[in-house]
């Protein structure tokens, strides 16, 4: 435990010199030997044959790194992941050498989910790609405060789990041009999300109030460890929790993704209410709410599912 202390702390400084405006050299005003990437020995396998388990051992001698995935880093020189994207994987490898960090990359190819994901990956991508589509069906107590068909609007931020006070239903999403909208999330390379919208509102002239109908692509990530308490309790997950997570999209939102009274500018991280392979309740506040402040909700079901 020790030397790996005091392994890391050369690590840190290497890294800071090599950061630095002015590194540090030694006197005859040199870095030490620079270790070529063709040198590394990396091996990286998965433990199927096609298999989403992959194995990373770096067999370098004197050479210590980190592991960069789709999913995050490692700084194990022996790691064992579960990735979840289908298709062609690049692992990033970044040697940590007497002269200095060096890159390298493995690619390996994923053409089966053999091995468990964590729940949420399940939920909102399936074994691979999933479609969800407006819960306009919606029964009636469904969840703690959810009212019949109502799966868009606003309420109390941290307080409602549904919406409450200004709620809609199928005929106003016919009426915005967003009631066939479809959000898919698919794992096929990478966490990607695609936004087919019919929306038809304008703000104000010709300006469009959130995305104009049409097809929009951009990638998502979640972060579970973000959770919110609630202030009136019970949450629509039955317990003190608000929120379990959060949902953040990029270069698209999901259908009506924007702020109604903040001159639509588009949302792009939810709060996760509840989530599981059928049914997914978002939520975000307005700019600067506390508790009972507004907050917008959005209530989503799995193509094809019915209550």
């Amino acid at each position: 435990m020790k030397y790996n202390k005091i392994w890391y702390g050369i690590v840190a400084f290497m890294l800071l010199m090599l950061t630095s405006c002015n590194p540090i050299q030694s006197n005859d005003g040199a870095l030490g030997a620079l270790v070529a990437a063709s040198q590394f020995k990396l091996d990286v396998h998965a433990t199927t044959t096609g298999g989403n388990q992959i194995v990373m051992i770096n067999n370098t001698p004197n050479v210590a790194g980190m592991w960069v995935s789709g999913i995050g880093t490692s700084n194990k020189q022996n790691d064992t992941i579960l990735l979840p994207f289908l298709g062609n994987n690049t692992i990033y490898f970044y040697g940590t050498t007497a002269g200095g960090i060096v890159k390298d990359s493995v690619t390996i190819t994923i053409s089966t989910i053999d091995h468990a994901l964590s729940p949420t990956w399940t939920f909102l991508a399936g074994s691979g790609t999933k479609t969800w589509v407006w819960a306009t069906d919606i029964p009636a107590n469904w969840a703690p405060g959810v009212n019949a068909g109502m799966c868009y609007g606003n309420g109390g931020y941290l307080a409602s789990n549904a919406p409450a006070w200004w709620t809609n239903g199928l005929s106003s999403l016919q009426g915005w041009g967003v009631a066939n909208d479809q959000m898919t999330f698919d794992l096929n390379g990478g966490a990607n999300f695609t936004l087919v919208t019919g929306n038809t509102q304008i703000l104000s002239g010709t300006t469009p109030k959130g995305l104009p109908a049409g097809t929009y692509h951009g990638s998502f990530k979640f972060d579970m460890s973000q959770i919110l308490t609630t202030v009136n309790a019970p949450s629509a997950t039955g317990g003190n929790n608000w929120s379990i997570g959060t949902l953040t999209l990029t270069g698209t939102t999901v259908s009506l993704g924007y702020q109604p009274n903040f001159n639509a500018t588009p949302i792009y991280t939810y709060d996760i209410l509840y989530l599981d392979s059928n049914v997914m309740i978002l939520g975000a506040p307005e700019p600067g709410a506390g508790g009972w402040g507004t907050a917008w909700f959005w209530i989503f079901k799995r193509q094809g599912y019915t209550f």
